[in-house]
This record gives C-alpha cells, structure tokens and sequence, in this order.
C-alpha cells in the first residue's frame, strides 16, 4: 500500500495535467468542450483528490464511501479510469474481503472495456497485484505484476513492476526471489523515492524471513534518508507504524509519530498522534521510569488539550497505570477504583508480584503461582518483560543465587525442581554464579540439571568445564558417562585442570572396580608425580596413597613405596583419620623391625590406641607383632602382657596369627 500510495502521485499527477491540459480544450470527438463540462471534469478531479486527502488522514470509511457514492453517480467519461483506481484503492485499505473482491473484479472489467485509461494501465495493473494478493489469488496478482515488467519500458513503471513481482514473492515466501529482485532495482534505480520504496520492500520481506537484524538495519537507514516518505501521509504512516510493532522495534514506530506530530495541524490528529505515541512509549518500557514518565506527560497533554476528546478515560487509567508502576498509587487502590477492567486487574496482580520479587517473597510467590500464571503475556511485556514464565524465571534465579550465596545446596533441589529450562539455562550462562551453582550440583547431584548443563556444553573445549560434568556424572554414579568426560579432560591437554582432574579419575575407577583400567591409571600416575604432589592437600589422597602403594609393592618399587607408605601415615596423622590403620603401622614397622626394632615397635603401640575399631583379625596380628618385636627387644613384661591379651581376644576367624597366639 506504501508503493501504491507513491506510485498514485506519480501516474495521477501526470495523467491530470495531461487531461486538464487536453480537456480544456477539445473532447474525444474533436470538437471543443463546453465550458460547463470543463467545471465537471474539474470538479470531478477535486473528488478524487479530496477522497486521497481523507486517506491520509486516515478517514478510510469516510474516503471509501464518498468514492463509491461518486463512482455510482459519474456520469462523465473522461473520470471514470482515475475513479476505478481510487475506488480500488480505498477498498484495499477498508481492508474488508468481500470488497476488496468486487473491486478487484470491477478494476479487471474496465481494463478489459477500456475504461482505464492508457496512461493509467500501470497503475491500474499494479492496484490488480494489491486487490489479488489481498483476496489469495496469487497466480493472478504474478500475472499481472509480470504485465506490467514486459509491457511498459520506462525505467519508473518497469521497476515498479518488479517491485510488485517481489511483494508477489514475498507473499508466496520465494524470499530469495524476491530479494533478489529488489537488490537488482537498488543497483539500477538513481531515483531516491523508488529506492525507497525498495528498501520499504526489502524490509517487509526480511521481517517475513525471520531477519529481524537487517531488516532493523535497514528501517534506521530508510528513516534518517527519507522520512518523507512515511510522513506525507498519515494513514501508511500509521499502518508502518504498526508493522513496527508486531516486528518489536517501537523506537521505530516512535520517530514516525513524533515526525507526524511535526506536522499535525488539525485538533483530531494531533490527539491521536499523542495517544498513540504515548502507548508505544509504554511499550518501550525499559525497567526505569524514562518512558513512563514520557508516555505520563502525553496522557497528561491529552487531558488538558482535549478535555472531551475521545481518549480522555484511557489517558487517565493510563496516568493511575504509571502512577501505581512509578509506586505512587497502591495496586490495592487501582484494583478497587478499575474493578470492570480485566487488563487493569491484571497489572495491578503483575505490580503485586513485582513487589513480592523485590521483597524477596519468594516462598509466598511460588505458593501463589497458579493465580499469577493467570496474567497475560502481553501484560508482560508492558512491564518489560517477554512473558509472566520470564518473570519466574527471574524470580528462580534470584532466590537460587540468594541459597548460593548462603551455601544452602540443601534447599537449591527443590527450587530447581520448579524451574524451566529457561531458567537454567540463564544460571550456567552468568559467569558470576556459574562455578558456583556448578559445585552445588555436585555437592547435592540433580540429574535435570546435569542433563542441561551436559546438553549445552558437551560441545564444549573448556577443561573446566568437562571436569565439572565428570564430577556431576560420578556424584550421579553415572561412572561410564563420567569417565568419558575425563577422556575430554585429557584431551584438551590443560595441565592445572589435569592436576584437579587427577584424584576424581582415580575415585570413578576405584568405583567401576576394573583392574586392568587401575593397572593404566597408576601407570599414568608414575608419568605425572607432579599431579601427587599438587594434591597433596585434598583429603582424598589418602585412597590414592594406599592403592597406589599396593600397586607400587605389585611391581617390586619398593623404595618408592615405602615413600608412598609414609605420606599416608602423615597425611592420617595430620588429618586425624586413620583409616588405613592398623595397616599403615603394620607396613612401616615390617620395614623397620630388622634394622630399628624400637621405631618398628612404636608404629604398632601407635595403632593399639587408634581411635578407630580395629577388626579382631588385624588386632590379632598387630599383638602378635608385638610380641614379637618385644620378644626381639627384651621387654618380657610387655611381651607376657601382650600376649595374655592376644589369647584372650574373641571373634577372630580363621586367624594364623590368633592361632600363633594360643600357641606361645
């Protein structure tokens, strides 16, 4: 309707000096015309014109029925083609399905009568594109798109024509046909209005195609180069303003408004234009009060300038909206001033929720979600937001950062059973609280949530992040899931995160029981001592000290093992966790007692006072040993001492030191 509109100015402003300059002078017949049928002619141009000036001023009921009335009452031959043309273009922005067809059936008939006039045929063929899309003829609207790109030579009409066949395109979704096309005009066209007009166009068909980055792009350039052709009538103005909209780029729409405001002279239009930008500004509301406090003085202009208009009751519930949004009005006021109001209901519950969440409410507010679920999206997105599951999303973020911050993994399960994909999706992309919520699911495994955080970073080549979906897998006992995990680990080749991966690798394989695998894992172990050594301060090096030990032992490394012996006995000692005793003590003093007897024998006396229960069958052996080293020492009395007590021990089971025991 945009190109219509240009194209109209363009073919009627020609065809009327053309016919104002022949009738003045002789009719069809040749003979001169009489001076009464001049003033006919003339006066039927001033229908026309005035019936296009009530388009664009947006008056399309009123444009519409004075046009039919004429058509119906002409008389006058020479008006008929440049009726029928506006005829047809009032029915297409009446916008009514019914007539749109029987103009388009009426604009067909007269072409093919001859009605139309010559010079008005591209025209009249183009309108036929708009009235044949708009009823889902298509094959019709490409036909006659394609008349006029065959039949008609200049470069104006024949880029038109090619821009009709691209909006033909568009609506058949061919968008690189149609693209292609427009592209082409753009090279050629040296004229600023079809330019344009292409651009106008090309932004249609990028919005159809889903291309809302270059079709942004474009409408900021066609606005700073041509705002004219936007401005010069208010009606396609308002239609753009409203394609802006629905393609979310109100800014947009506003600069459109404020241009028209420019040029408003007339009370009914500069109201409307003021009601209209007032509400776009509401809609680009951006958490401050900036656009409220500007959509407020729009309303409150209304108010004052138009008393009696016909927007003053909204401009008010407006203002009462802003006041109670800017925390002036209580929403428990506005819900009993607006009680026949569903949408002003609805804000005033959306208010109440945003209170809650800034009171931190969030237990109140998941009770009560059922009853805010009822608010609308759109209400939503008046307050900033994409939708009210938007809203809890943020609210689940909130209150799971707040357990974050406070260490409280205990409580983060169950808010996470509440929370969308969304939602998780939003926490691991914070960098400020992703590690974080990481080590909770580790400390407190939820498998929806590792399957999420698996989903969006299995791709991934960041060694920290593989190691904490290792660890998330082996809290989940999910071993196989995360032992390959750890072969991403490794071959990402990062050394720190080697290092911190080391002792989880060792807890999934001692947990899968796979010898063979433990075989290549300590061998490994002997290539990299330097990850021993940075792990020296983790508790779970004890495991690893007392397997690898045994390993080192297997293969004849005995010196080493005996190292490895006695960073366990320290680490236990340091740790206060002798959970390898009385193994440990055992083990150093076999190593002792041949050429230090006395430190062979402290070790054992130090395992009889471990605080940890020590089963009857290595209680039977650490006594029997110190008998033993007594016995090597001279210290009868603690020999006879230590043997009264091995005899006396019970529950052993089939013991050959408790054997050896009873035998003394």
């Amino acid at each position: 309707m945009r190109i219509l509109f240009l194209l109209t100015i363009f073919l009627v402003t020609f065809s009327w000096a053309k016919k104002d300059f022949y009738y003045s002078f002789i009719g069809s017949s040749g003979q001169q015309i009489s001076q009464q049928r001049k003033h006919e002619i003339r006066d039927g141009f001033e229908v026309i014109e005035h019936v296009r000036e009530l388009s664009r001023d947006g008056r399309i009921d009123e444009a519409y029925r004075q046009i039919k009335d004429f058509k119906e009452k002409n008389r006058v031959d020479v008006l008929a083609s440049d009726i029928m043309i506006a005829y047809g273009e009032m029915s297409i922005k009446k916008g009514t399905k019914r007539l749109i067809i029987k103009a388009a059936s009426e604009l067909e008939q007269a072409i093919n009568s001859s009605i139309i006039h010559e010079a008005d045929l591209p025209q009249a063929y183009m309108l036929l594109v708009e009235l044949k899309l708009a009823s889902n003829k298509v094959k019709d609207a490409k036909y006659f798109a394609k008349t006029v790109v065959e039949n008609f030579n200049d470069k104006i009409t024949n880029a038109y024509g090619k821009i009709f066949l691209a909006k033909v395109y568009r609506h058949t979704r061919e968008y690189k046909k149609a693209t292609k096309i427009l592209y082409e005009i753009l090279t050629k066209t040296i004229d600023i209005e079809v330019a344009t007009i292409v651009a106008d166009e090309l932004f249609d068909v990028y919005i159809a195609n889903e291309q809302q980055d270059k079709a942004y792009d474009l409408i900021s350039k066609v606005l700073l180069k041509n705002m004219d052709f936007y401005a010069t009538d208010s009606y396609l103005a308002i239609q753009k303003v409203n394609k802006l909209i629905r393609a979310k780029m109100p800014e947009f729409a506003a600069e459109i408004l404020l241009e028209l405001l420019k040029r408003a002279k007339k009370e009914d239009a500069i109201e409307d234009f003021k009601y209209k930008l007032a509400n776009i500004y509401m809609l680009m509301y951006d958490g401050t009060n900036y656009y409220l406090f500007k959509a407020k003085e729009l309303y409150k202009d209304i108010l004052n300038d138009f008393p009696d208009g016909i927007y003053k009751d909204k401009a008010k519930m407006y203002i009462d909206e802003i006041l109670m949004r800017e925390g002036q009005i209580s929403p428990a006021v506005l819900a009993s001033k607006y009680k026949d109001s569903e949408s002003m209901q609805q804000k005033v519950l959306l208010q109440e929720l945003l209170n809650d969440k800034k009171e931190k409410k969030y237990e109140y507010i998941l009770r009560a979600k059922k009853i805010y679920k009822k608010i609308s999206n759109s209400i939503a997105e008046r307050f900033g937001y994409a939708s009210i599951d938007a809203i809890f999303d943020e609210i689940n973020i909130l209150m799971i950062k707040d357990y974050l911050a406070e260490g409280k993994c205990f409580l983060l399960n169950k808010a996470l059973k509440t929370s969308r994909r969304e939602t998780l999706e939003k926490l691991i992309e914070d960098e400020a609280t992703k590690f974080q919520f990481f080590e909770c699911l580790i400390e407190v495994p939820y498998e929806r949530a590792y399957m999420l955080v698996k989903d969006s970073f299995n791709k991934s080549r960041d060694a920290n992040i593989y190691l904490y979906l290792e660890r998330m897998a082996f809290a989940l006992k999910d071993f196989d899931e995360a032992m390959s995990f750890s072969a991403k680990v490794e071959m990402v080749e990062n050394e720190k995160v080697l290092s911190k991966e080391f002792l989880i690798r060792f807890l999934i394989l001692s947990e899968k029981q796979d010898s063979i695998s433990m075989q290549k894992f300590f061998y490994y172990a002997t290539q990299h001592k330097e990850y021993i050594n940075e792990n020296s301060d983790n508790p779970l090096i004890i495991d690893f000290y007392y397997q690898y030990y045994l390993y080192l032992v297997s293969q004849d490394e005995l010196e080493e093992a005996k190292e490895i012996l006695m960073r366990l006995y320290e680490k236990q000692n340091e740790l206060r966790a002798p959970i390898y005793s009385p193994f440990v003590q055992l083990e150093l003093a076999s190593y002792e007692k041949k050429d230090a007897p006395q430190k062979a024998l402290e070790y054992l006396m130090e395992a009889t006072n471990s605080p940890r229960k020590i089963k009857p069958n290595d209680q039977a052996q650490l006594y029997y040993e110190i008998i033993k080293l007594n016995e090597t020492l001279g210290n009868k009395t603690q020999q006879e001492e230590y043997t009264l007590k091995c005899k006396e021990l019970q529950g052993t089971t089939e013991s050959l030191y408790k054997d050896m025991c009873d035998k003394i």
